[in-house]
């Protein structure tokens, strides 16, 4: 213990107690420790002498490497800008197929056709193009299409728009038939989905699908929808009438929603945003659309 009476002190000492009083010793700190910290500083004083560090009353010190965050964004922003127009010319040049052909070129037009759909047709259509039933928005996302799901058509669809009109068939709805007719057409439609409890109402409506109603003229004589349904044989035009024998419905599959539409009809609307762009005050460029045609494609039901 006498060993340490030669330990430097601060000079503090809290008592005066003879033999050991209590004392404050000076330990000097580690050699690496102090080395380290020196270094430190010194790096500090290098920072603050070659990068922007200090503010001043007329701005900031600005570094002696002439260095600044805002410089290196703007280059970084000019060269991805650079390199999005490079492609974005290709997209341009190329086809709808050519460019689904070529996987990195189709994934950077997907990308902008993503951000694109998420600010144009996400609030009728939904996030992911899922649909919106009860406003008879359709899910873009399956393969049950009302006027054909392949690029060249999508491309079309958003670049005129489509109208579509399903006529009221109840005399009261400005049709031409009585309420047991509707309710015979009701079952003759539920019928083609396997859904019919009326096997003798269907029959009915059979006749009148087929005859004095006409639906079969837009829906098809199997009533398999404008696109792959026939008309006496030949090819029906897409007139957007939609295919009834599938589980994909429009505004619903329940039965009352059916007699609903087949009452008092239904009408339905998509803007153009393209070349026929006139009532959203909004327009799209060619390659806008390119872009959106491609990314709805690629949701999981592009034909």
């Amino acid at each position: 213990m006498a060993d340490q009476h030669d330990v430097e002190t601060t000079g503090h000492q809290w008592d005066s107690e003879e033999g050991y009083p209590l004392k404050e010793f000076n330990n000097p700190l580690p050699r690496w420790w102090l080395y380290s910290f020196y270094a430190t500083v010194i790096w500090a004083v290098v920072y603050w002498v070659l990068y922007p560090a200090w503010p001043m009353l007329d701005g900031y010190t600005k570094g002696m490497l002439g260095w600044s965050m805002h410089q290196e964004f703007a280059q970084d922003s000019k060269a991805a800008l650079a390199q999005k127009k490079a492609s974005n010319d290709r997209l341009e040049k190329l086809s709808l197929k050519e460019i689904a052909r070529d996987n990195s070129l189709l994934q950077h037009a997907m990308s902008g056709g993503k951000a694109i759909f998420g600010d144009f047709c996400a609030p009728c259509h939904g996030s992911g193009g899922v649909g919106v039933k009860a406003g008879g928005f359709p899910t873009l996302a399956d393969d049950d299409w009302l006027f054909g799901g392949d690029l060249d058509t999508i491309y079309e669809t958003i670049d005129k728009g489509r109208d579509g009109a399903m006529p009221a068939h109840l005399q009261g709805a400005g049709g031409a038939f009585s309420e047991a007719q509707v309710n015979d057409l009701t079952e003759y439609v539920l019928s083609l989905s396997k859904r019919s409890q009326d096997a003798a109402a269907a029959q009915r409506g059979d006749q009148l699908f087929h005859g004095e109603a006409g639906c079969n003229g837009c829906h098809g004589d199997l009533g398999n929808g404008s696109i792959k349904g026939t008309v006496a044989g030949s090819p029906a035009p897409p007139v957007g009438a939609p295919n009834l024998t599938d589980a994909v419905w429009l505004y619903g599959s329940d039965p009352a929603v059916v007699r609903a539409s087949i009452a008092k009809g239904r009408t339905g609307h998509m803007p153009a945003w393209g070349s026929g762009a006139k009532e959203t005050g909004k327009r799209l460029t060619p390659l806008q659309i390119k872009q959106l045609a491609l990314y709805v494609h690629g949701l999981g039901g592009g034909q």
